[in-house]
């Protein structure tokens, strides 16, 4: 026991030293070497201070990410190891949640803050915007789209879609891009998520996208039975009132019309998850983030791991049905509910 919890520690500096050279750009100088380097070339090359970069060497070196040359005294990193850490988002996500866990550990008093705001995350959405843009790049329209019958085709028609709680709309300014017959929404309850993709627009000449601030579980009366495809990404399990944002989505769905929620791969029962081994991620990610700032606006903090039980069980509540669990390409870690409104 005390090896594991030894181990999960390590690999906790391990994560935010991953972090530190992901940002400096420490891991693009090790894959353009030309042969291992000792650390005062490897400082050269990235005009750095060699001590600071020796120590963080030595972090990778025994967290057994690049290699060691003890006569030598040279550093290398595996191409492949390389190639796996550009798939990794987690990192740099940790290192921005890590300034926030003293806040965070403020709130468990019974007699501390109810939570944290949004705004206490300032490159939140610019993580998740990046973390998006690597996603859908490839697999949002050739992938994820034809998970759904007929959508395509009725995108290349044209139809009306809103993707709520969208961040930067990304998702809302690819789908666009690929597909200008179709009329795009995007809307998110924060301004500077928005003010983002609202310059786009104008840099992409796009002409079928507009973006604007608003409240998943409060919007605006005249949206009833007036989308023909909905889509919220990662956006109800930080929602205050998750059943109503449900219940508002479904009154926006037309008659007929289809919904997308993706959200976070997990179950509702807490010993269900112990064999995921993303689990301890989620639910970290969760504590530091989703639940609290639900919790700040006085919500439900429902959390990343509300698990497919109760996600299904809330949809059908608010009356979806023909409820779907997709895979979603290229993210193992996430589900695809894929709900029709009668």
């Amino acid at each position: 026991m005390q090896h594991l919890v030894l181990c999960s520690v390590s690999s906790g500096f391990v994560t935010l030293a991953i972090s530190m050279g992901t940002r400096m750009g420490l891991f693009k100088h090790l894959a353009g070497m030309e042969g291992p380097k000792t650390s005062a070339q490897i400082a050269e090359m990235a005009n750095m201070k060699e001590r600071y970069v020796r120590e963080w060497l030595a972090v990778m070196v025994t967290g057994q990410i690049v290699e060691y040359d003890k006569e030598q005294k040279t550093y290398f990193l595996p191409k492949h190891r390389l190639c796996m850490l550009g798939r990794l988002g987690y990192p740099d996500l940790m290192s921005q949640l890590a300034l926030v866990a003293g806040d965070v550990a403020d709130c468990f008093p019974a007699d501390g803050p109810k939570g944290l705001p949004y705004s206490a995350y300032p490159e939140f959405h610019a993580f998740m915007g990046d973390m998006r843009e690597r996603q859908h790049r490839t697999s949002l329209v050739d992938k994820f789209l034809p998970k759904i019958p007929g959508l395509r085709e009725d995108l290349e028609s044209g139809i009306r879609v809103l993707d709520a709680a969208c961040g930067r709309g990304i998702t809302t300014l690819i789908l666009a891009q690929h597909f200008p017959n179709s009329t795009f929404v995007g809307t998110d309850l924060c301004e500077d998520a928005i003010q983002w993709p609202s310059e786009e627009v104008n840099k992409r000449g796009l002409a079928n996208v507009t973006f604007q601030v608003q409240d998943l579980a409060n919007m605006p009366a005249d949206w009833s039975d007036s989308f023909d495809y909905v889509l919220v990404w990662d956006g109800v399990h930080d929602q205050a009132d998750p059943e109503r944002a449900l219940r508002e989505t479904f009154r926006m769905v037309k008659s007929g019309g289809r919904f997308s929620m993706v959200d976070i791969r997990g179950h509702t029962e807490l010993a269900d998850n112990m064999s995921n081994p993303a689990s301890p991620i989620h639910y970290g990610i969760s504590l530091l983030h989703y639940m609290t700032v639900s919790l700040y606006f006085g919500g439900k903090g429902l959390g990343a791991m509300w698990g497919q039980e109760l996600a299904s069980e809330m949809l059908q509540e608010a009356g979806f049905a023909d409820i779907q669990l997709l895979d979603v390409p290229n993210s193992p870690g996430e589900l695809h509910y894929l709900c029709k409104k009668p």
